[in-house]
């Protein structure tokens, strides 16, 4: 399955929230979620291309999941595997044995919400700042296209194109803890 998603910078959460509830979208309760990004060794996040495979240890409450990203036109058009794990530490190890090393780290405060075919995600990254990611599923769709009608949406929220983000916070995060290298 192909995810394809947009995300910005949000500079006011209220009145975004308030335009969702206008909408008619349902925030769901606050999810903690902690990530920990794993690439193939001697690849690092600034080296990220077409086919490049990242991998995720997420904890969120009482579940953990591993998740591949498989990167396909941009960071931001992916094909995305994921399961539930039982053990977190098991999976390091076993993502250590297979030659991935850690990258990043991202902890969040998650609210979803849907809007027609449409996953919203309000997040409040932990030393990033607020975003919202709005993301459709797809087996074949066109992702330029697709990620431009998604931003076309965030903007009748109110976002700005001079708030889009075209980086996944894993890479945010890189390029803020490492500035001399990363692009």
């Amino acid at each position: 399955m192909k995810e394809i998603e947009v995300k910005a910078r949000v500079q006011n959460f209220d009145q975004l929230i308030e335009k969702l509830k206008e909408l008619g979208c349902s925030l769901s309760k606050p999810l903690v979620q902690k990530d920990v990004v794993y690439l193939a060794n001697g690849v690092e996040l600034s080296d990220v291309k077409r086919g490049n495979v990242a991998m995720r240890i997420r904890n969120s409450n009482d579940t953990c999941t591993l998740n591949l990203k498989k990167q396909l036109e941009n960071e931001l058009d992916c094909i995305e595997c994921e399961t539930i794990i039982q053990n977190p530490e098991s999976a390091h190890n076993m993502l250590i044995q297979m030659g991935y090393h850690k990258v990043s780290r991202v902890e969040k405060t998650r609210r979803t919400c849907k809007y027609k075919d449409m996953n919203i995600c309000i997040d409040e990254v932990l030393d990033l700042g607020n975003f919202i990611e709005v993301e459709k599923l797809s087996e074949d769709a066109d992702s330029l296209k697709t990620q431009e009608e998604l931003f076309r949406f965030l903007e009748s929220l109110g976002l700005k194109r001079e708030d889009r983000i075209f980086k996944g916070y894993d890479t945010l995060m890189y390029g803020k803890n490492n500035p001399n290298n990363f692009y």
